[in-house]
């Protein structure tokens, strides 16, 4: 749920609860469940199955948006569910910014997975994403945080509002590379969804 923006040019401060989950005082607060992320799991026989049985929750996410008469900073927390759909782990969306100028940085504060990098061109890259990890997304890179562990990942962002986010881009041309369960460790599986993408672009 996302409440009206208010400009204040006063100093502000919000309160992390990283044990409970939660973010307060918060702009923007959301819950995707497995349905929400549909397009984006590869296996969709066990993805609708999983939507059909239950629909787990799979992330919850908070902002908060700090707006002044000069500037437009916001803080983000997620959560990402230990779990998988078939044998693709729980992520999050993946998204791009609107602004192609605008880069974005991740601090993991709990948890263990990775986080995927994709330009959506030639260049992908899979950081390995715990406590204690800050991560700088340059502009124009797609971006979507997996969780491989037992546990849930909880990371915090700092980014503009103005940045935007572009989901539907990414969900089309996939990212690069799936990151799947096998034999109990995190595998990096090209993603049939980028060949078809880039075949279907060359023919048009």
């Amino acid at each position: 749920m996302e409440q009206k923006l208010m400009i204040t040019n006063k100093p502000t401060s919000v309160q992390i609860n990283i044990q409970d989950g939660q973010m307060l005082p918060n702009t923007t607060h959301d819950r995707r469940f497995v349905s929400h992320l549909a397009e984006q799991f590869s296996d969709q026989l066990a993805t609708q199955d999983v939507i059909k049985n239950e629909d787990p929750l799979v992330y919850e996410l908070f902002h908060h948006a700090f707006i002044t008469d000069q500037t437009d900073m916001a803080l983000g927390m997620s959560v990402i569910a230990a779990g998988t759909v078939g044998n693709e782990y729980y992520m999050t969306k993946g998204h791009l910014h609107e602004s192609d100028d605008q880069p974005e940085v991740y601090y993991c504060v709990g948890g263990k997975g990775l986080l995927l990098m994709d330009d959506l061109k030639d260049d992908f890259q899979a950081l390995p994403f715990s406590a204690g990890t800050a991560i700088h997304i340059p502009p124009q890179y797609a971006h979507r945080v997996v969780n491989t562990g037992a546990e849930k990942l909880t990371f915090v962002s700092v980014f503009h509002v103005a940045a935007g986010h572009v989901y539907q881009s990414v969900a089309e041309a996939g990212f690069a590379y799936l990151v799947m369960d096998i034999d109990g460790e995190p595998t990096l599986i090209p993603n049939p969804k980028r060949a078809q993408f880039l075949n279907s672009t060359t023919e048009n």
